[in-house]
């Protein structure tokens, strides 16, 4: 297998940033720590704006983990750690609730197809993640359904430095 590194001179003094790492099979550019960017995010409808959040995610061959924090519009916070697979399926349990996604690489983006069984209501959730072609901006595109209808979000990262 072999691996390649990119890396980038950024700022005065000549800090280096690890902008990319790939290994056969691997999302490149992808990991690192992403803070979401409320302005030009879609939160669909009746969803307020919290007021941060930030994702650190980690790619490891198939596995994609994601530790991400929330601030909620009332102060308050919400954690959630997962695990999917770029190639297959993968099972967490999130706030109590098993949750199932089924990963797949669709060119550059990530595709994660998730379905959870809330008491009798089924939710469907399938999201898809591009990078810019700098590396600085990740947009989930997220479309969900449910019984009580169906909702698009897209929530826009930029990379944390």
């Amino acid at each position: 297998m072999m691996r390649v590194t990119w890396r980038a001179a950024l700022g005065i003094g000549g800090v280096v940033c690890a902008l990319a790492t790939a290994r056969a099979g691997e999302a490149p550019g992808f990991s690192g720590k992403w803070r979401l960017e409320p302005s030009v995010s879609d939160f669909g409808k009746g969803h307020a704006a919290p007021l941060g959040r930030t994702d650190e995610i980690r790619v490891e061959g198939p596995w994609v983990q994601v530790a991400s924090l929330t601030v909620r519009p009332d102060g308050d916070t919400l954690r959630l750690d997962y695990r999917y697979r770029s190639d297959g399926a993968a099972t967490n349990r999130v706030r109590g609730q098993e949750v199932r996604t089924r990963g797949r690489r669709d060119g550059a983006a990530l595709r994660f197809d998730s379905e959870a069984w809330l008491g009798p209501v089924k939710v469907t959730v399938a999201e898809q993640w591009r990078l810019s072609g700098a590396g600085d901006t990740l947009t989930f595109d997220r479309n969900s359904n449910s019984i009580f209808g169906k909702e698009r979000q897209r929530l826009v990262f930029v990379r944390a430095r």
